[in-house]
């Protein structure tokens, strides 16, 4: 029996491309959603497109001009793009109560999980550089 396995090459250029659909379509929907929210706004709301572009499109241009990182592993690569999207959702809920007039503390434990998981995920990719240049040293 064969198994079906998706083998995609996750470069930094797919990302930068990825990341940057995600900030035009967070600019398109609170652009959208400003229009038609009765002239209340929310900072979380009209800046809604900065997460997705400095913690997505800066550091893959970056991965980009600096190759001899090369492959990243799994767990940083799931961590840290895990927690970019929940901070942008977390914002974009945040921007979403705030012109409903409402709160809630789960956006906030969602922001908190968030930068926990792009921390891990930045954690273990230092481990892996570090895991790296220790192996070209022996």
């Amino acid at each position: 029996m064969i198994l079906y396995s998706l083998d995609r090459k996750f470069s930094a250029k797919n990302m930068l491309f990825v990341y940057a659909g995600v900030t035009m379509f967070c600019l398109a929907f609170s652009t959208i959603y400003a229009r038609y929210s009765h002239n209340v706004s929310s900072d979380y709301m009209t800046y809604l497109f900065v997460c997705p572009l400095l913690l997505g499109c800066v550091p893959a241009f970056l991965l980009m001009k600096v190759s001899e990182i090369g492959k990243l592993g799994r767990i940083s690569y799931n961590a840290y793009h895990s927690g970019v999207a929940a901070l942008t959702v977390s914002s974009m809920l945040r921007g979403i109560f705030e012109i409903a007039g409402t709160s809630s503390e789960f956006q906030t434990y969602l922001t908190y999980a968030g930068l926990v998981m792009a921390g891990v995920g930045i954690l273990f990719l230092l481990l892996e550089i570090g895991t790296r240049f220790m192996c070209r040293l022996r």
